[in-house]
């Protein structure tokens, strides 16, 4: 078909090989009525014509859209680049579309966007949401589209999160390892912190291990975040915490520049441990140790769930919780003597 040209039909599909627009229309659909010869023909001129079906009559004919919804809470975190990578590639490859919104750690925002998606009536949403949110709850109460929680426990609801407790276990004995007695847990306001369990794992274990957990309390936005960390080592030596453990690498970085703020150096100073293994993260200066994470592989469930639930596939796992490990770098190390 040629650029500009008004789109193929299946009238013109039908014209082209001289049989009814309701053999064509059969054939289209995967529906009985046509013989598998007449099938072949028409779905090989289709494709020869360059044929696409009208995405809003299939719309109103099967009350589906081919579309699912991933809203993430921060696009300048590039853990959720990967994630919706992963998710995108898998509805590709299904035939699904993808629409794609960023609440931006704003429950008003999360609501509209959520209104939004119901609104374009999407088949199913994945969504990595801002704490407990009240408006997810909402829509299950609202629509049958199926819903997958990323990066947050489900419980009745499909869920695809890594595995927090077990990676608090690895930052946390890693650190003690080390030397390290006083660590401090880079973590977002109780509202909108999307996994609570890393705090009760981090001070359950500072009362198993014997260490003092310190917490940073912060939005996590750059500034904030640089803020709140500069508060925490605005302290006597002796109060301050040896080592950070950040919730995404993104957070991390942010770590380095506030400890470089404070005079101090990392890891001579103060110890950081992110969390994601971003592509950069073996590339700062010095380079991160991080609690590796598979994020295209968190998007690639998310998507299979939606699209098994949607097709009515036997679903063997509906809260699937994936591993992680710790790749230790240069940006720990014992922590230094302390006088008073």
């Amino acid at each position: 078909m040629a650029t500009g040209s008004a789109p193929i039909t299946q009238r013109d599909v039908a014209s082209s090989l001289g049989v009814s627009i309701s053999a064509v229309s059969l054939a289209l659909s995967g529906r009985p009525g046509v013989s598998d010869q007449l099938r072949e023909r028409i779905l090989e001129r289709a494709e020869e014509l360059g044929y696409r079906p009208n995405a809003s009559a299939v719309a109103l004919r099967t009350n589906r859209t081919r579309v699912l919804g991933l809203l993430i809470r921060n696009l300048r975190n590039p853990h959720f680049l990967d994630v919706i990578d992963g998710f995108d590639e898998t509805c590709a490859a299904a035939g699904y579309d993808v629409m794609v919104g960023s609440s931006r750690y704003d429950p008003d925002r999360e609501g509209q966007l959520l209104d939004a998606f119901q609104h374009r009536a999407i088949d199913g949403l994945a969504i990595a949401p801002i704490g407990v949110s009240p408006q997810v709850r909402e829509w299950s109460s609202v629509t049958s589209r199926p819903l997958v929680l990323l990066d947050t426990a489900g419980g009745p609801t499909m869920s695809v999160r890594t595995d927090q407790e077990t990676a608090v276990d690895l930052a946390v004995r890693h650190l003690l390892e080390l030397g390290h007695r006083r660590l401090a847990m880079i973590v977002a306001p109780a509202d909108k912190s999307p996994d609570p369990e890393r705090l009760e794992r981090f001070r359950q274990l500072s009362v198993d291990l014997g260490f003092t957990a310190l917490t940073v309390t912060t939005e996590l936005s750059a500034r904030a975040a640089r803020s709140a960390i500069a508060e925490a080592l605005a302290v006597p030596a002796p109060e301050r915490p040896t080592a950070f453990i950040a919730n995404s690498d993104y957070i991390a970085h942010i770590a380095y520049l506030a400890v470089a703020d404070a005079g101090l150096r990392v890891p001579q100073d103060i110890s950081v441990v992110g969390h994601d293994d971003l592509p950069t993260s073996a590339s700062l200066y010095p380079a991160l140790t991080t609690i590796a994470v598979d994020r295209r592989e968190i998007g690639h469930r998310a998507a299979s769930l939606l699209l098994d639930a949607l097709h009515e596939r036997p679903i063997a796992t509906r809260n699937i919780v994936l591993p992680v490990t710790l790749h230790a770098r240069a940006s720990t190390a014992p922590p230094p003597r302390v006088d008073g």
